[in-house]
């Protein structure tokens, strides 16, 4: 049976906090929708302060002339995640379209998606994502070039260094959503992050098309922006459990970067009792060569030429430098190692 038989309909999802200035936008862009799919909006108003709800309840006659549905529910403030496992366990519809409070789609957003999943055979246990607009333009700038360009095959390759597809733009079957354990509303950051790599993690597959249908805003008070110590730790969990503990069990991990990167993936492994599996750092450096000690934990671990590095290992260098990223594709070509087998990029 193909998707396009099974998508009877899509449920947006909208979790919502002080949202009054932007729902507007949002709700209008979800209205415009140039498509036949029966299409129900559900804003989760997560205990706001400024009348979002009332903003919000203020759209339903229009959706309800264009033979739309639009509901909102109204939660105690617990956190965005939270607000999406509401959302999605009120869905009508099995199919799910995820918007921020503060973002536009497309019209054609979801027709777009409709069609990617038509033509995908595991369309189930696919977490379909677009490429994207910034507001303002230039902000993440490095970030979404990044995130818009990656090949089919880098999707998954790439996907211990950040969401490589945007949680706005997600489009799934509830039963992603079910398999992957749901959002973490516990509470804790990066609960987009999570659930991404959590779908992988049980086998779940990515797919971006290749249109920009969503502006995402960066807006001042919402979590556009997470810490860069919370990203760390919860890619090093992700990838303790499905590497570390996986495919790599039993065998030395080797490193490279003995710098700042390196460094923060060593003391995150250690966090979670893995440090014993690091053999060494390796850097190109000659003065960070001899040995790595972190005075806080007492942790040591030798420092090596980068040139001595073995497999499996784990790049921990920023790529921006073309050369660097030549140079690790040289090694990794000397070592015979194989991308996402014998080695994975980190940041």
């Amino acid at each position: 049976m193909s998707a396009l038989a099974a998508v009877a309909g899509v449920t947006c999802v909208v979790p919502a906090f002080n949202a009054a200035l932007t729902i507007d936008a949002t709700l209008g862009s979800l209205l415009a929708q140039r498509t036949d799919l029966a299409l129900e909006v559900i804003v989760v108003d997560d205990g706001s302060s400024d009348g979002t709800a009332a903003r919000a309840q203020q759209w339903q006659r229009r959706f309800e002339d264009r033979g739309r549905s639009l509901r909102v529910l109204a939660q105690q403030n617990g956190g965005a995640a939270r607000a999406r496992n509401a959302g999605i366990a009120a869905a009508t519809y099995e199919w799910i379209l995820t918007q921020d409070a503060d973002d536009t789609s497309h019209a054609t957003r979801v027709e777009a998606m409709r069609q990617a999943a038509d033509a995908c055979n595991d369309a189930w246990t696919t977490l379909f994502g677009s490429q994207f607009t910034r507001c303002p333009a230039d902000s993440t700038a490095r970030y979404a070039t990044w995130a818009n360009t990656l090949s089919a095959e880098r999707l998954q390759l790439e996907r211990f260094r950040e969401c490589t597809l945007i949680q706005p733009t997600w489009f799934f079957h509830i039963d992603v959503w079910e398999r992957a354990g749901r959002y973490d509303d516990d509470g804790r950051a990066c609960d987009d992050l999570r659930f991404f790599l959590q779908h992988v993690g049980c086998g779940g597959l990515l797919h971006r098309v290749e249109a920009a249908l969503v502006v995402y805003a960066l807006s001042e008070g919402l979590s556009s922006v997470t810490h860069r110590r919370d990203l760390v730790r919860c890619r090093v969990a992700a990838f303790a459990t499905q590497v570390v503990d996986g495919p790599w069990a039993g065998r030395r991990i080797h490193v490279w970067g003995a710098g700042r990167d390196g460094r923060c993936f060593l003391n995150e492994l250690a966090h979670l009792g893995r440090a014993a599996r690091v053999e060494a750092l390796y850097d190109v450096d000659a003065k960070k060569i001899g040995t790595y000690h972190n005075g806080a934990t007492g942790l040591s671990k030798p420092v090596y030429p980068v040139d001595s590095i073995c497999v499996p290992f784990v790049v921990c260098v920023s790529l921006r430098n073309p050369a660097v990223r030549a140079y690790v594709v040289e090694v990794a070509a000397r070592l015979g190692a194989v991308e996402g087998v014998d080695y994975f990029h980190f940041n």
